[in-house]
């Protein structure tokens, strides 16, 4: 499954200054398959049930959408824009989610 090399990748990414103060379950969904994690007190845990329910879901086209925007190689506004990339749930944690993975495809989070 393409969604356990990225979930491998988001492990050895994850950057956990950038998930202080976050206490939030979220979910990445491509098509009919999901990763869920939990991300609380600088930690990431991934939950392998699928069960919990997530404060957010973020939505990719495909895998190599998903790789791209979490690896920076592409543009989230422009992915958004195109309808390849949306969320439910609390959308200013697209900036969280793009950081925690050292991800450049967001400028920084606003502050206003």
């Amino acid at each position: 499954m393409a969604l356990r090399g990225l979930q491998t990748h988001l492990q050895q990414t994850f950057y956990p200054d950038a998930a202080a103060g976050l206490d939030a379950v979220l979910r990445l969904a491509i098509g009919d398959e999901s990763l869920t994690f939990t991300v609380s007190s600088k930690t990431l845990q991934f939950d392998e049930t699928g069960s919990t329910i997530p404060d957010a879901t973020f939505y990719f086209e495909d895998v190599d959408t998903a790789w791209a925007l979490l690896s920076g190689r592409a543009d989230a506004f422009s992915a958004f824009m195109e309808g390849r990339f949306r969320a439910d749930g609390y959308l200013m944690w697209a900036f969280a989610l793009m950081s925690m993975f050292q991800s450049d495809s967001l400028p920084d989070t606003p502050t206003e």
